[in-house]
């Protein structure tokens, strides 16, 4: 039982972070091209050195991004096994959460990078676009699905869910 919550939180940390990642990453280009900052913050000159530092940094994360694909595969593969080895199940847990910790340490390198090339004006608008792309948990329906409170994963099919009527038919008032 305790293995199973794990492998559910190892997954939905897995789906979160590569999310986090995902979508800084696709936010910040539009069909293959940077994404571009107001000029009227940023030289021509900048922009060229935030673009080189984009594309220097683009291998060592489709790299990883990479492994989490061939470890997350190795994964469902065990899963799926007639008996999967709880050990191997843990070890590619904490495989995946240790290639989720370098992607998001990677994401916040590249912003510092990115800062450090930018004007004051610049960076303010560039870390509160930041901030306005990354998931937030604290609201309902973005991050966490709200339907998900109404049944328990582990809860059998004639259990009743907490707060509704039991299945069956009505009691009659007579």
């Amino acid at each position: 039982m305790r293995n199973r919550w794990l492998l559910v939180i190892a997954v939905a940390s897995l789906c979160l972070n590569v999310a986090v990642v995902g979508t800084y990453f696709l936010r910040r280009t539009r069909l293959g091209h940077p994404r571009r900052f107001p000029a009227r913050h940023l030289t021509a000159e900048a922009r060229e050195r935030i673009r080189k530092t984009r594309e220097a940094a683009l291998p060592e994360f489709t790299a990883e991004a990479e492994r989490v694909r061939t470890t997350d595969s190795l994964l469902w593969s065990e899963m799926q096994a007639e008996r999967p080895d709880s050990a191997r199940v843990e070890s590619l847990c904490r495989e995946l959460g240790e290639i989720h910790g370098r992607m998001r340490a990677m994401v916040f390198r590249q912003m510092h990078r990115e800062l450090q090339l930018m004007p004051v004006a610049a960076r303010t608008e560039y870390l509160h676009r930041m901030m306005t792309m990354r998931p937030r948990l604290d609201r309902p329906g973005r991050g966490a699905r709200p339907h998900m409170h109404r049944r328990s994963m582990m809860q059998d099919d004639d259990e009743p869910v907490p707060g509704e009527p039991p299945p069956g038919p009505p009691e009659s008032g007579d």
